[in-house]
């Protein structure tokens, strides 16, 4: 049977648990504090990884076959506007004379 009052606890053994539960705290702190440091890592190797993986395919990208060939179109269709502008140009000095 219970009572109404409240169970005594010497200081001491107060002390002990109240010590005992810092102590658990702190090694909480370390556990967690070390498998946020293995989560970073692990995040910074990935990030690695991706960033080689992006310059790998862009340097694919770039060195294709259809990419070379539309390089190639690119040019040429700027090459053929830059020589249309210098015949309408030429036309129109000619027909100013």
């Amino acid at each position: 049977m219970e009572t109404v009052y409240k169970q005594y606890k010497p200081a001491r053994e107060l002390l002990l648990e109240y010590y005992t539960w810092v102590d658990i705290l702190d090694i909480e702190r370390e556990e967690f504090k070390r498998h946020a440091e293995s989560m970073e890592k692990h995040a910074k190797r990935i990030y690695e990884e991706f960033e080689r993986a992006a310059e790998q395919e862009r340097q694919r990208e770039e060195n294709s076959k259809s990419a070379r060939i539309a390089r190639k179109l690119e040019q040429m269709r700027l090459t053929n506007e830059l020589v249309e502008k210098i015949k309408f140009t030429n036309e129109k000095v000619r027909k100013n004379r």
